[in-house]
């Protein structure tokens, strides 16, 4: 996964340096004369940054749930154990894979947040690399 979070990152940098440099002067002649701007442009600059970080915003917000209900459920059988009670292999078997779980979407949460991202920026290199 470190691998991959790092190819990423280089990958976005990479491409957004392309994507900049080839929407600057679409942002220029706009500033110049709006009457002559290219609006489909100027507008997916726009809804191609909200979709990809929208979509980043939706892994994270659904590893934050796993990672509450998990910590819920192991929180609800330790207070069991703590108020007298007792845990039977089942269970512990269960707050392990919960902690496993917690462990695993928390490693994995800086990749697949990201993918979204870099996926949009390359995309956009190789569309306006065609200009």
């Amino acid at each position: 996964m470190a691998t991959q979070l790092a190819y990423d990152w280089v990958e976005t940098m990479t491409s957004a340096q392309s994507v900049i440099d080839a929407r600057m002067p679409v942002i220029s002649v706009a500033w110049a004369n709006p009457f002559t701007a290219d609006y489909r442009e100027l507008a997916r600059i726009v809804t191609e940054k909200t979709s990809a970080f929208g979509q980043s915003q939706q892994t994270i917000s659904a590893a934050q749930g796993k990672v509450r209900r998990a910590g819920e459920a192991n929180a609800r059988a330790l207070g069991r154990l703590s108020g007298g009670g007792w845990l039977g292999w089942s269970e512990w078997k269960q707050v392990v894979e919960r902690n496993l779980e917690i462990a695993t979407t928390l490693a994995m949460l800086p990749t697949t947040a990201l993918a979204p991202i870099p996926s949009k920026a390359t995309a956009n290199a190789r569309r306006l690399s065609r200009f």
